[in-house]
């Protein structure tokens, strides 16, 4: 197998500074009186305040160069593909598993859709476009905390049953996986988590890229796959807002179907910047006493925001959405990952912040393509966090976090049976 088999878009400092480019340079440069006519809501970002998004962009950049420089020694392992064709059995165990606990968690999805309500006839309505059809799924469903977050667990699956599959050569999972897919995919469209359906796909794509690349195999246009990326998610999202918004209200309002998916796809993260400024505008930083926004998975787990409340004496949350309420737009409330630390630390904290989080990038992505068995795992779906932060901070969000607890616990157990079993270590694997 060989090392080092990445293309150029895998790099979390290029991808991460193409992607805040495009996005910070969109926001500013959108006229005002488009965000108000294809939005609905007030522009905040100007010269003044541009460098809330400039500087940490920048820390980011920074502290994933820093990274590669530090750690461009790290030599090569590959414990993960030792396991897999040494220890099939047990690989195979951790995988059904997580099949498992995944439709666990959707079998809790369904059971609660149709105490809710859900019948075949409002599935026609969503079908058909019918007003509100979606909508009135979405608000008559309650999660259950920790019982639905096993969903998360179909990450942790795919990108296991992707590696085993590359390894061997073998279809052991694609049955599964496919349900796992159009499970996800209905989830997506239903409850307009188009980003479940990306958790999925992109770890997949990821995967199966790298490892035809270390096995010295050839990929067609693997240089391009970035721009097949984006016609793929925008198609993906004009069909999900098609019968989400498009037939129920904005049929009347575009002249065309695809000039509203474009505007309304790149909406979503201008929006969500602009909206960051806003918070950043009327409350300062830090606008809390203790973090919260970049420990979100830690305030999801019971009793989480409700001890916040007590020990803090304000709900984070709430001083939001006032805002969004009486000065923004509700429909697009992303606060943009890029903003948040800035709530938490202060200035100089979310520089910190975002160089030590460009680090951890540039560390993973090392350790993935010298086949280490941490970055194997996670890199694969950290991408999905790079590409989303100018909307969202995913790496500390609640729904990451099973997916990369199980993932560490993993490696743990793995490199813990190495040390233990001698016999895991290949001689006939090349390293070199």
């Amino acid at each position: 197998m060989r090392k080092n088999a990445s293309v150029w878009w895998m790099n979390p400092t290029i991808l991460f500074a193409i992607v805040m480019g495009v996005v910070i340079a969109g926001a500013y440069t959108i006229p005002a009186q488009n965000y108000l006519m294809f939005y609905r809501v007030e522009k905040f970002i100007d010269s003044g305040n541009i460098w809330l998004a400039v500087y940490p962009a920048v820390a980011f950049v920074l502290g994933g160069l820093l990274s590669m420089v530090l750690n461009r020694g790290v030599k090569p392992a590959a414990v993960l593909p030792d396991a897999v064709l040494k220890r099939d059995n047990f690989i195979k165990f951790v995988v059904y598993a997580l099949f498992a606990m995944t439709l666990f968690g959707y079998a809790v999805y369904f059971l609660i859709m149709v105490r809710s309500g859900f019948t075949v006839s409002l599935f026609l309505s969503v079908l058909k476009g019918e007003p509100g059809a979606i909508y009135s799924i979405k608000q008559n469903f309650d999660k259950i905390t920790g019982v639905t977050s096993f969903t998360n667990f179909g990450i942790a699956f795919t990108i296991l049953a992707t590696y085993y599959q590359c390894l061997k050569g073998e279809k052991t999972f694609l049955p599964a996986m496919a349900v796992v897919f159009l499970l996800t995919l209905m989830r997506s469209i239903f409850f307009s988590e188009r980003l479940a359906l990306m958790e999925i796909l992109v770890p997949a794509v990821i995967i199966w890229i790298s490892m035809r690349l270390k096995q010295g195999k050839r990929v067609p246009f693997v240089k391009l796959y970035p721009l097949i990326g984006i016609v793929f998610v925008i198609g993906f999202f004009g069909l999900s807002e098609y019968f989400r918004s498009w037939l129920s209200y904005y049929v009347h309002i575009y002249p065309s179907f695809w000039e509203f998916v474009v505007t309304r796809f790149f909406g979503y993260y201008v929006t969500a910047l602009n909206t960051g400024t806003l918070y950043i505008r009327e409350l300062g930083f830090p606008s809390i006493p203790f973090p919260y926004y970049t420990w979100e998975w830690l305030w999801k787990i019971p009793p989480g925001g409700e001890a916040y409340a007590e020990v803090y004496g304000v709900r984070p949350m709430n001083l939001l959405n006032n805002i969004l309420d009486t000065m923004g737009n509700p429909e697009f409330n992303n606060p943009s990952g890029l903003m948040l630390p800035y709530h938490d630390y202060g200035f100089g904290g979310a520089l910190i912040y975002m160089a030590l989080l460009g680090y951890i990038s540039g560390l993973l992505y090392t350790h993935f393509r010298n086949n280490h068995t941490f970055g194997m795992l996670l890199y694969p779906i950290w991408i999905v966090g790079i590409l989303e932060f100018p909307r969202y901070l995913y790496f500390t969000s609640g729904r990451f976090f099973p997916c990369w607890v199980v993932l560490f616990l993993f490696t743990l157990v793995l490199h813990y049976n190495k040390r233990k079993i001698k016999s895991w270590r290949l001689s006939g694997v090349n390293r070199a």
